[in-house]
């Protein structure tokens, strides 16, 4: 029978095309890397460690670090997949330099993550952590969805996804609210997930309307998550990275290394130096 139970952490891998992903950012990290000449990194908010093998598997010191226990299970379950030995452990912003046992020549934190800090106190611990876990002249990489174009135009969804899984076949949705003041981004994250077996069951024009019949909701769950972003638009990340001890800070539209267009880009990229 069907087990509509989820696992939401791995529902975050089936969700991001990690192949296509990771082949469209790898030049972009090497190179970002290599002109600072990084051997070490700490990837923060590490997820489901993607990115940490990746970064491993260039000969690179790496350690993943995830407050979440779950999502460290999964990202272990990944690092076993592809044969790294990345060094995982579990984590939060303002534990990092402790965590670490020395600094590093880059820190990444990718996936929306920087944003779950929820106010700008928040902020300013993940930074100044991030200040003392980061060499004299490393490098800082954040990642997140550009919150000057959707607080600015009040960006209500975002682009559907649709997934074959052997969960059942799965849309994932993204709707999107604000808070009065525009300090804070509301998602509401919905997943319709259909029973594998109406995928696999052999049906004919006849009996197609028909199955219906039997399951009116013909075998379709839906589930729903929340989480709140703390926004953080160019002008407010840049002067917090100036405050935490960063320079060259650089706002990218993606992934080639363009400007970003504030206006347009559905994400952003900051890149930063630790001085």
């Amino acid at each position: 029978m069907f087990d509509a139970k989820h696992n939401e952490e791995r529902e975050y891998d089936e969700l991001v095309d990690w192949d296509r992903r990771l082949t469209r950012e790898a030049p972009f990290f090497r190179e970002l890397f290599e002109s600072h000449g990084v051997r070490s990194i700490a990837d923060v908010g590490a997820g489901s460690a993607r990115h940490a093998i990746m970064f491993r598997s260039w000969g690179l010191d790496v350690t993943a670090i995830d407050p979440s226990a779950d999502m460290l299970a999964l990202a272990r379950e990944n690092a076993e997949a592809a044969g790294s030995d990345v060094r995982i452990v579990e984590g939060g912003f303002g534990e990092l330099a402790g965590l670490l046992g020395g600094k590093v020549g880059a820190l990444t934190c990718t996936g929306n993550a920087l944003p779950h800090v929820r106010s700008l106190e928040g902020l300013r611990v993940a930074l100044e952590d991030f200040s003392a876990a980061v060499e004299q002249g490393g490098v800082l990489v954040l990642h997140y969805l550009n919150h000057e174009r959707l607080v600015t135009q009040r960006i209500r969804t975002m682009s559907p996804v649709f997934r074959e899984t052997p969960g059942g076949d799965k849309f994932f949705l993204r709707l999107l609210d604000y808070t009065p003041e525009g300090d804070g981004v509301l998602f509401d994250f919905v997943t319709l997930v259909r029973d594998p077996a109406v995928r696999e069951g052999a049906h004919s024009i006849e009996s197609w309307p028909k199955t219906l019949e039997a399951d009116p909701v013909g075998g379709w769950t839906l589930r729903t998550r929340r989480s709140l972003h703390f926004a953080m638009p160019p002008a407010l990340i840049g002067a917090e990275l100036a405050r935490a001890g960063f320079g060259d800070v650089r706002f990218l539209g993606d992934h080639t290394g363009r400007a970003l267009d504030a206006e347009k880009d559905e994400s952003m990229i900051v890149t930063a130096v630790r001085l």
